[in-house]
């Protein structure tokens, strides 16, 4: 699963992101991105692109927690996903994102990284309504690649370019990012803890 992560760039341009013309947009750079805070998603409505601001957690009467994550193999047959799939796809800008391997008698962070300042995860998006006051958005996920198995057995869906458009346009699920991807322990004072999530 994806449940932290962190964005270092101030800003979005499509031209470079998505090789498409459409507006340019200011970024917070947060080093501790969590579920039920609000996140900038790029969203494309009648092939305009939008920054909407989404509360990252979709929550269901069925569910007991909000759901933050969607397998990106069954995205099209799950009724929790499969209209948001088909008609809201969203990119979500990141620089990377957090795992957490149990090591001795602890769990470890580790950060992930791929050189680049920004990237997008794919994403699916729920608008405004009485029971969602601020939306809802969650990231999409896929199995991890080789190398990165010994710490998680899933991944974000990493998108940049025209992968990151198909993504936006047809839904298109994207080939892995060509970017060799870094692993590093993370220690600095004030690091996530893993059982704060929400």
């Amino acid at each position: 699963m994806c449940g932290r992560f962190f964005s270092q760039a101030t800003g979005f341009d499509s031209r470079e992101q998505l090789g498409m013309d459409g507006l340019s947009f200011q970024l917070d750079a947060r080093d501790d991105i969590r579920p039920s805070q609000l996140l900038a998603g790029v969203t494309l409505d009648q092939d305009r692109l939008q920054l909407r601001q989404l509360q990252w957690g979709l929550s269901h009467p069925s569910l007991s927690r909000p759901v933050i994550n969607a397998r990106s193999e069954t995205l099209a047959q799950k009724p929790l996903f499969k209209e948001a799939y088909a008609h809201r796809r969203c990119l979500v800008p990141a620089s990377g994102w957090y795992e957490w391997r149990t090591e001795g008698a602890r769990k470890q962070p580790y950060r992930f990284a791929t050189g680049r300042p920004l990237f997008s995860f794919a994403g699916l998006w729920w608008p405004v309504t009485p029971a969602r006051p601020q939306g809802a958005l969650v990231l999409v996920t896929q199995a991890a690649t080789e190398s990165l198995q010994a710490y998680h057995h899933r991944m974000p869906v990493l998108v940049r370019g025209a992968a990151a458009r198909n993504w936006l346009q047809q839904g298109q699920m994207p080939p892995p990012l060509a970017d060799p991807i870094s692993v590093s322990a993370y220690h600095p004072k004030g690091q996530p803890i893993q059982r704060r999530l929400f």
